[in-house]
């Protein structure tokens, strides 16, 4: 039995398809959140540190802004070159009046002084804007503008960082996928492997030790255990199964064997008949009438008693005639019946049957199988040549000639059918050769040919391409064959071109 197509992805791949879409889905995650979340957590960053820097300025800026100190407030502006990302600089008083400004050039379009107090965002440019107390009492206001630019450096440089983590730990997750559904699918797919085998006999009924956990070990235990109870019964039904099949082997081959031969015994009983109704009985009365009219009176009419003996004479060779006919169809009969009772004999001892060879001609075995398997009555418009070698013709060999005889009957029926369903020529020859091995009989028809799918089959036992058949006569024919200590080929060019049968079979010279 041949497993069961497969509908669907293994379980391992389907395993590492979850596995791995999850670990996608991960990364995917890492990859929208923790840029945007990173970057987020820097812009914050840099605006309490922007708002620390300012804070400490301006504080450093009051006693400048007290004193009207312009140059003074300029120094404390110029600090702001050492720290990354500062851009400019103005210091204002209460009244709005521009007091110094650092690299002016950097100052936005936009007025900031009219910006209130706090931290604006323009494009790539952060302003903080704070207050200067004066310990006098004097105020002003404090406006720096830093550079946003490294923050989108950071940006990209964080996204090209949790890509490759993402795509590494995609690939690692992956492979590790993978090696974790090979670690738990593998034991139930070696155990699958394993039950196959089984299933189609090229293990013995028993599993093997298979690790992969607890799990594993109980199933396979259960299976183990499972497959014992089944051998051991299964080991009682094929016996029995054997047993039967062998009396059905036997049974088969014997009715179909003996089959062919009680139609050659049919034929031989017509022809009986026939011979038996044609005797010349109702002659017997009218010799008795001329004799009684030759004999009628004081004397005797020797013209009437001529005749009478003349007709004497005819029925005599008539009925001779009609006897030898009948003796040789008794004869016929007999080796008919012969033949059936050394088939079924054959057939009873069939495991232990040896060979049983005897002196036969090969003209002889082969006309009386073409009696058997082509009579004449069955014969038709079908023309049968026989041909045997020289070295054939007239030398006697040892061979185990009613099984030859039961193989070769058997052939030339089957030609006969496939003749007989050809609409083309109907010929038949059977030649017989002497090779190397022994003797070979081939039976070669014109009929129906067998297709070249067919040809490693034609020997099984069960099949067959006839529409009435039941597919034991060529199987049973290989068993003798084999039994015979021979082999039986067939060869055909395909359908429609008819069949060659090869029977050969180890032969003796009788001495």
């Amino acid at each position: 039995m041949t497993p069961p197509p497969v509908t669907g992805r293994s379980l391992g791949f389907r395993m590492a398809i979850v596995f791995s879409g999850l670990i996608a889905v991960i990364g995917l995650f890492m990859f929208a959140f923790f840029p945007s979340r990173m970057a987020q957590q820097a812009q914050q960053e840099a605006r309490a540190r922007a708002l620390s820097i300012a804070q400490i300025t301006a504080t450093a800026l009051g006693p400048a802004l007290e004193f009207e100190d312009p140059d003074n407030a300029a120094s404390i502006l110029g600090w702001l070159g050492s720290t990354r990302d500062a851009r400019f600089g103005a210091v204002r008083d209460a009244d709005g009046k521009l007091i110094t400004v650092w690299r002016p050039t950097a100052v936005p379009a936009r007025q900031i002084w009219s910006v209130r107090p706090g931290i604006e965002t323009m494009g790539q440019l952060m302003i903080v804007t704070v207050p200067i107390l004066a310990i006098g009492g004097g105020r002003g206001t404090l406006h720096l503008g830093f550079s946003l630019e490294h923050l989108d450096a950071q940006r990209n440089e964080t996204r090209r960082t949790v890509a490759l983590a993402t795509i590494l730990v995609f690939s690692v997750g992956v492979l590790a996928s993978m090696v974790i559904a090979a670690l738990l699918v593998g034991p139930i797919r070696k155990l699958t492997r394993t039950a196959r085998k089984i299933s189609r006999g090229e293990l013995p009924a028993v599993l093997p030790e298979i690790s992969g956990g607890d799990e594993v070990a109980q199933l396979v235990a259960a299976l183990r255990e499972m497959l014992e109870r089944i051998h051991a019964e299964s080991q009682q039904e094929l016996l029995q199964a054997s047993r039967h099949a062998g009396m059905a082997e036997v049974a088969t081959g014997v009715l179909h064997n003996v089959g062919n031969v009680l139609t050659s015994v049919n034929v031989s009983v017509e022809l009986l008949r026939e011979r038996t109704a044609a005797q010349p009985i109702d002659r017997l009365q009218r010799l008795h009438d001329l004799l009684s009219a030759a004999s009628a009176g004081q004397s005797v009419d020797v013209t009437r008693l001529a005749a009478a003996l003349k007709y004497i004479s005819v029925v005599s060779e008539s009925l001779e005639t009609g006897r030898a006919g009948q003796l040789k169809d008794l004869e016929t009969l007999r080796g008919h019946v012969e033949h059936m009772k050394r088939v079924v004999a054959m057939q009873n001892a069939y495991a232990r049957v040896r060979s049983v060879v005897e002196p036969t001609r090969a003209p002889t075995l082969l006309d009386e199988a073409i009696e058997m398997g082509c009579p004449p009555h069955r014969r038709g418009a079908i023309a049968i040549t026989r041909t045997v070698a020289p070295d054939l013709e007239d030398e006697p060999i040892l061979i185990d000639r009613h099984r030859v005889l039961q193989i070769v009957v058997n052939l030339i029926s089957n030609a006969r059918d496939a003749v007989n369903g050809s609409s083309g020529a109907r010929t038949i020859g059977i030649a017989a050769s002497r090779v190397t091995s022994g003797l070979q009989i081939s039976v070669t028809d014109s009929g129906v040919g067998i297709a070249a799918e067919l040809l490693e089959r034609i020997f099984s036992a069960g099949f067959t391409s006839k529409p009435t058949g039941h597919g034991y006569g060529l199987h049973s024919s290989a068993l003798a064959a084999r039994q015979a200590g021979g082999s039986l080929a067939v060869t055909s060019e395909g359908e429609g071109r008819g069949a060659t049968f090869t029977l050969t079979v180890p032969i003796e010279v009788a001495s």
